[in-house]
């Protein structure tokens, strides 16, 4: 498959990068490009390789470029890159083991080895280049792609009588082919004409696991990897002898122009082409600096890339000096995406984790303006793990309140970690769970009420739930009669203000917030039988929509929680299917569906993400599929989703997977009564290469809106979703618009509230 490479071109300020605004009906993604795995020079361009995607620096402008599906990739998890400056090609493999080679700015997929059913190991481990292909280090053998005619052209499995092998590397000299395994080095000559039958090759080093092969002047580099932290480098001297060279902790070599650069993750040693070591880097002139090399390579003038373990990709001018340039796209710290929550025209990221054999540094990522922030370092930071929700302070915006499932609440004041609060300075009202030695604190949600209260949910103790008053004291609620399993989110309702949490437990928990609790049944009054509650939101009109693992159900009246007195019993509240009629075939909805996360947007529509199958974009009443996103139809990196949050200013709405952070700009915002003092359009003016959607924003909720020209002829009229409304720049009769000022007239569906606003067309 043939597609031309489309680039998002950012401009680079200090090694940080602000991306733009984007386009109704567009995609951006927000992987995290701290840490690089790979640097590759090629021409005028040096690639990084990340966990998910890479960018590239061009060297002649200073731009920074990302590569992902958005830009045209076939996919998303990189395995590893390589650049052959005879073809000019970039070859990309994935984990999944699809390939992309990139020539001239053109994209050609080979999916020929994901698609094939191996038993076994068929992961790409390396590519190298000779004579016009590329060779495949595989987990079955060597997969030789024919450059030119973009296939794979030959398959050599190398285990004893032709089986399946797994090959670490290939390198090439004059007169032999080398493949290294992890039981020894494999060679051939390069005149044999069969170098697919498996007894021509010849085995050298035999047990020893080889990690690397690089050629330098014609002589063959090979790593051979010990342990987790020894590796050592042996040359091969003819007639199957090899002699020790270098021994350490090596992450990576590579082999440049004039150099050859070993990374020892603390230092990076740069030798020349005899093996002569020319100097050791180790330091920077910026204080803030430490070398945590992962990959390094020395560029055309004597510049060093690094690919750095936290830092992104670092740029030394000339390795000699100290001084350093960081080039990254901005984004988040890491890829981990536990819950997303809007805020103004983004989002705020808590990317931690419950699973008790993983930890994520405590951080609490921030997208406003188009710009990430990641939470500045310090103690509380350095020794806390996995935010799992976070929540703006109601009375300092400047505040933040974040429950780590580990060590408590963490207070964040001006992007900082300042406090940490647990037993000891709450009053005895966090109080951890422990089980012989083992101690943590299991904060799992918070939320704000509308007297600046915050309240968090604290699983497998008497004290379930908790709360920070806003003079700062603190008070625990007894939930041990009702509450026995982990509770994991928490919502606060906007009608009667009740705490509604949920976890472990095919339950639904209310709290009045004084002394009254109670208990829902997800299979009261429901139809179809589920064991798992996963999420639940309030949507605009006070209906409570709840996800399960066999789709959806709503509440829709709560106004009974307490009815049957509040004592912990069942409430006599039902939870009901939605009914839909399909080819007069009546199902519920999302029935066959693990639904993992809902949002509610501008428009009272309902982003629903699924454990497996993508996400859905439903009208109101969820009667009607406006979208169904996969992986295979959008930019989508997975089908997995974790988590949805929708900028409530923007509609921008961005969406969480196992495999990263993508974001889709939506047609609705969140409105008010009341039309904003600024009503706009934007773009305006609307240029002549221009043919997407217009979005006129600031408008009042559901507002009825005309377009009109100059001289009052309505040309266009629609109804906003929420506070935003769309215009294709036709007329009704589907015609692009002519040259001139067009008008845009507004109000409620009682005529009031009205907002004016103009848009200019150049055709």
């Amino acid at each position: 498959m043939k597609r031309f490479l489309s680039t998002v071109i950012l401009t680079a300020i200090c090694g940080i990068v602000f991306s733009q605004n984007i386009g109704v009906g567009k995609w951006r993604n927000h992987f995290s490009y701290a840490k690089i795995y790979k640097t590759v020079v090629a021409h005028n361009r040096v690639y990084a390789q990340a966990k998910l995607g890479l960018f590239y620096y061009d060297i002649d402008d200073g731009s920074i470029n990302k590569l992902s599906k958005i830009e045209g990739l076939s996919d998303v998890g990189i395995s590893t890159i390589a650049y052959d400056k005879q073809t000019n090609c970039l070859a990309i493999a994935y984990k999944n083991s699809n390939i992309d080679l990139i020539i001239n700015d053109v994209i050609y997929n080979i999916s020929d080895i994901k698609r094939k059913e191996i038993s076994g190991d068929k992961a790409i481990y390396n590519i190298s280049f000779h004579a016009g292909k590329a060779y495949l280090s595989c987990g079955f053998g060597i997969a030789v792609v024919n450059i030119a005619r973009k296939e794979i052209s030959d398959v050599y499995y190398l285990g004893e009588n032709g089986t399946y092998l797994k090959i670490n590397d290939v390198a090439f000299t004059d007169s032999d082919i080398f493949a290294g395994t992890d039981n020894g080095i494999l060679r051939i000559n390069k005149e044999n004409p069969f170098p697919n039958i498996a007894s021509n090759w010849t085995l050298h080093l035999a047990s020893e696991h080889i990690a690397d092969l690089d050629v330098c002047n014609n002589k063959l580099l090979t790593t051979v990897k010990h342990n987790t932290n020894n590796s050592s480098i042996y040359t091969y001297i003819g007639e199957g002898q090899f002699e020790l060279w270098f021994s350490g902790n090596i992450k990576s070599v590579s082999v440049s122009e004039k150099n050859v650069t070993i990374s020892e993750y603390s230092h990076v040693n740069i030798y020349n082409h005899n093996l002569k070591l020319q100097t050791t880097v180790n330091k920077a002139n910026e204080p803030w600096f430490e070398m945590a090399a992962l990959y390094a390579t020395v560029g055309h003038d004597n510049e060093l890339w690094i690919g750095h373990d936290w830092g992104g990709m670092i740029l030394y001018p000339n390795y000699n000096s100290g001084n350093i340039m960081p080039i990254m796209p901005n984004g988040p710290e890491n890829d981990d995406v536990y819950n997303l929550s809007g805020y103004g025209n983004g989002v705020l990221l808590s990317p931690g984790s419950r699973r008790g054999d993983y930890f994520v540094e405590a951080n609490v990522a921030t997208f406003q303006n188009n710009e990430w922030i990641n939470l500045n370092g310090s103690l509380c930071k350095d020794t806390s793990w996995n935010i799992l929700d976070v929540v703006i302070d109601p009375a300092n915006k400047k505040k933040m309140f974040a429950a780590s499932w580990r060590n408590g609440v963490l207070e964040i004041d001006n992007n900082t970690a300042i406090n940490v609060y647990n037993y000891a300075n709450t009053d005895g009202a966090l109080t951890p769970y422990i089980s012989g030695n083992y101690y943590s604190m299991r904060i799992g949600a918070c939320a704000a009420d509308n007297k600046k209260n915050i309240w968090f949910t604290n699983s497998l103790n008497k004290n379930g739930l908790a709360v920070r008053r806003k003079d700062g004291s603190w008070q625990a609620f007894n939930t041990q009669n009702l509450v026995t399993d982990e509770i994991y989110r928490l919502m606060i309702d906007s009608l009667y203000w009740y705490k509604w949490f949920y976890g472990q437990g095919n339950r639904i928990y209310v709290h009045d917030g004084e002394n009254r609790m109670a208990y829902i049944n997800p299979n009261n009054g429901s139809k179809l039988e589920t064991s798992t509650v996963n999420c639940l939101v309030q949507d605009h009109t006070n209906e409570l929509w709840i996800g399960t693992d066999k789709g959806i159900k709503v509440i829709y009246n709560t106004s009974n929680a307490f009815a049957n007195g509040g004592h912990s019993e069942m409430a006599p509240i039902s939870c009901n299917n939605i009914l839909y009629s399909e080819d007069g075939k009546v199902e519920y909805l999302l029935a066959y569906e693990n639904i993992s996360c809902i949002a509610v947007d501008g428009g009272n529509r309902k982003w629903i993400g699924t454990a497996a199958g993508g996400i859905f974009l439903l009208s109101d009443n969820g009667l009607e599929q406006l979208e169904h996103f996969t992986a295979n139809n959008s930019p989508l990196p997975s089908d997995k989703i974790t988590a949805i949050g929708i900028a409530p200013e923007s509609g921008e709405v961005f969406i969480g997977t196992d495999n990263g952070l993508v974001s889709y700009k939506g047609t609705a915002t969140y409105a008010n009564s009341k039309p904003n003092t600024e009503v706009y359009a934007y773009p305006n003016p609307v240029r002549p290469e221009y043919n997407g959607n217009i979005a006129i924003k600031g408008l009042t909720r559901d507002a009825l809106v005309h377009i009109t020209d100059v001289s009052g002829k309505v040309v266009f009229s629609t109804q906003s979703e929420g506070g935003q409304a769309i215009w294709n720049g036709k007329n009704a009769e589907g015609n692009r618009v002519a040259s001139g000022v067009y008008y845009v007239f507004a109000s409620d569906k009682y005529g009031k509230n009205r907002s004016v606003a103009k848009i200019l067309f150049i055709k």
